[in-house]
């Protein structure tokens, strides 16, 4: 029989010969030949693994009987108690009863994700945490989107008066000023965004990845003309400090385990003088369940220690039509041992059970049609990567993807090409999008329907966003722009304006401004184009729907589309992502265990379906 104990800070299992691919198929799980058993990281998700995988025929030892109670009974057991509580008479008296409650289970969680439908307060819960922990959570550091800098620091002010925030912003020069400020103040929240990670912290390795390493590092094995700046394993500032609480705002952003801000992420959440983890997103799924790994990784790294063992246990894969496995779901046998060591890590409160003051979201598509050079253009480019303009200039998808891009381009207008500075340079080439655009016409004129109401405005492409803008100038509407070649001051700036009542309309790409901004003082969203991303386009909705929209009676999700185009194809993938993060956050199941009225959540899904936005009707 297999038998389990605490052996040197980790757990041995002993095993008979025909047990071998069972226990290899445990995350973490090594042979250690010179002492001829197992070992596994000492974790409460292997010791559910253990049991899960071997069932009444896993004997434990005494040492790891007495570690796994304690655990259960001081963390596991708590958490789940308040990770389902909505209400919380004890904490700070303004913040809404389920953000009190939301406070409690991140001090009783340790590290944790805080997936709370967006718009519910999820910063606000975070730096109540630091205030109620201070000075021991201090230094903290917050990791976030660019664009919601600012606004971190805004309501660190506000909720916060034991920490100091730094926003990292402006040139090198200036960031090492205030960075330098930071390193000598005990209470200091240093507030930093994604892109600048890679630059101010060493990187983690994942799989076989080799890290860059120069000769200072380690003569044998160093990069050739490596320098110290080059260097991914050289400590950096921000690795100096010693952070005692680490956030990670947008979590979903570090999904893919190669990308070099993820591995950032993973060397600043994994030093020695960090407590406490803790990741925000309201959205934790991207595409599959997959993408839980890598962020649960920086979270808790003992307990997701590789990713293949974790998709080769938790999830359901299916071939796909190259050859090769796509995951398509939680496994279904494995689902519940899964869920064991997710949740007590993960607290999720949907808007309709917490926010039930919050208006209800009104949807319609309006359907365009493209000009006739347009679609001319249109057709030739889906047909044969390849577009004669009515100026002459051809306009080439290099591949498939880029092909892609381009069709949901000229969806929206037509475009001609900008050669640069070289026309002899190709990649130089530019396509910049130009009048005739059926949708900015629609735009104008749902803004006419309108009357003065203040509207924001979403697209996927900064190009249509500008294009949109150069309209509003001739119409001689005052609006703002929130776009990634805005600086964040004036985007801020844009922002508050539009709050104001100053500006009619807020233009913003999904990207930049579709994370952690407030527009509530509209309460209608023209959407342009939609993302592929399933995340964008929630996060993009959600940014006039959260609270402070209450002041409205609905709000109103405005769908522009162009007929005949890839735009009616995209609803049938966005549909599977939404159907496979339902499936993580089980919105549904929290909401009829409160005896909450789900229909309308199944007539939005279905609203979602039928609309226009999706396969053809």
């Amino acid at each position: 029989m297999p038998h389990a104990d605490i052996v040197d800070d980790v757990i041995g299992v002993q095993t008979h010969w025909n047990d071998k691919e069972l226990i290899k198929a445990i995350p973490g799980s090594r042979w250690d030949a010179t002492a001829s058993y197992w070992t596994i990281p000492l974790t409460w998700a292997a010791c559910v693994q253990l049991r899960g995988m071997f069932g009444d025929k896993l004997t434990v030892g005494e040492a790891l009987r007495g570690w796994s109670w304690e655990e259960y009974s001081q963390r596991v057991k708590l958490a789940m108690e308040l990770r389902g509580l909505i209400e919380s008479p004890v904490g700070n008296v303004n913040l809404y009863p389920f953000q009190r409650a939301g406070v409690n289970f991140l001090l009783h969680a340790e590290s944790a994700l805080l997936g709370d439908e967006m718009g519910t307060g999820k910063t606000i819960q975070l730096l109540d945490f630091i205030d109620r922990t201070s000075p021991e959570s201090l230094p903290a550091l917050v990791i976030c989107p660019n664009s919601v800098k600012v606004n971190w620091a805004k309501e660190a002010a506000t909720w916060t008066s034991k920490a100091t925030p730094y926003v990292l912003t402006g040139t090198t020069l200036n960031r090492t000023k205030i960075l330098q400020a930071a390193v000598k103040d005990s209470t200091s929240l240093v507030i930093t965004n994604y892109e600048s990670l890679m630059r101010l912290s060493r990187l983690s390795g994942f799989g076989s990845m080799r890290l860059a390493r120069c000769v200072a590092c380690d003569p044998r094995t160093s990069t050739p003309d490596c320098t110290a700046a080059r260097c991914e394993v050289h400590p950096r500032v921000l690795n100096t400090i010693p952070f005692r609480v680490v956030i990670i705002d947008e979590a979903h952003r570090i999904k893919d385990p190669k990308a070099k801000q993820t591995r950032a992420v993973w060397a600043l959440t994994s030093a020695e003088s960090v407590s406490h983890v803790f990741g925000a997103t309201g959205t934790p799924l991207a595409n599959d369940p997959s993408d839980l790994w890598s962020i649960m990784r920086a979270i808790a790294p003992q307990e997701y220690p590789t990713k293949s063992k974790f998709v080769d246990r938790y999830a359901l894969q299916a071939w796909n039509s190259f050859g090769g496995l796509d995951v398509v779901g939680l496994n279904p046998h494995t689902r519940d041992e899964f869920f064991k060591i997710f949740d007590p890590r993960f607290r999720r409160m949907p808007k309709d059970l917490v926010l039930t003051q919050l208006p209800q979201k009104i949807r319609s598509t309006r359907l365009v049609e493209m000009s006739p050079k347009q679609k001319k253009a249109y057709d030739d480019l889906s047909k044969s990567l390849i577009t004669r303009l009515d100026n002459g200039e051809l306009l080439v998808a290099a591949n498939n993807l880029s092909a892609q891009i381009r069709l949901l381009q000229l969806s929206s207008s037509y475009c001609k090409i900008d050669v640069g500075p070289d026309p002899n340079d190709i990649s130089t080439w530019t396509v910049e999008l130009t009048e005739p655009s059926p949708k900015v016409d629609e735009l104008i004129a749902i803004l006419d329907e309108l009357g003065d109401k203040p509207v924001a405005v979403a697209a996927e492409h900064r190009k249509l966003i500008e294009l949109a803008a150069r309209r509003l100038d001739k119409e001689k509407i005052k609006y703002g722009l929130i776009t990634g070649a805005v600086d964040e001051y004036e985007r801020d700036r844009a922002l508050n304006a539009f709050q104001a009542g100053d500006l009619r309309c807020l233009l913003f790409t999904l990207k930049a401004g579709g994370v952690g901004l407030t527009m509530t003082a509209a309460d209608t969203l023209i959407r342009l184009q939609r993302s592929w991303s399933m995340i964008d386009n929630l996060q993009g909705e959600d940014r006039v729907h959260r609270i402070g929209s209450e002041i409205h009676n609905s709000v109103h999700i405005i769908d522009i589309v162009t007929d005949g185009t890839v735009e009616l194809l995209q609803i049938a993938r966005l549909t599977e992502k939404l159907e496979r993060l339902e499936e993580i956050t089980r919105d549904r199941f929290t909401l009829s265990q409160a005896s909450q009225d789900i229909s309308h959540l199944d007539q939005e899904a279905e609203r979602i379906r039928s609309s226009f936005l999706g396969a053809p009707v």
